[in-house]
């Protein structure tokens, strides 16, 4: 059995980035957390639900 490829990520800049950061952001859309900004096609912002599904995580928002 072939081994699975690894996902490479990066950080730069403080951002989550490589193809694991892209899926990840995908998924978090995909879920409601993050949604466009109205009237923008790459600037996107965190919904309520994704404030309250971070929180669980114990992820902090400022």
């Amino acid at each position: 059995m072939k081994a699975p490829k690894k996902l490479k990520a990066r950080k730069c800049y403080g951002h989550l980035g490589g193809r694991l950061g892209e899926l990840l952001f995908e998924r978090l859309v995909e879920l409601g957390w993050f949604q466009p900004e109205e009237g923008k096609a790459t600037v996107y912002e965190i919904t309520e639900k994704g404030r309250q599904e971070l929180g669980r995580l114990g992820v902090k928002l400022e």
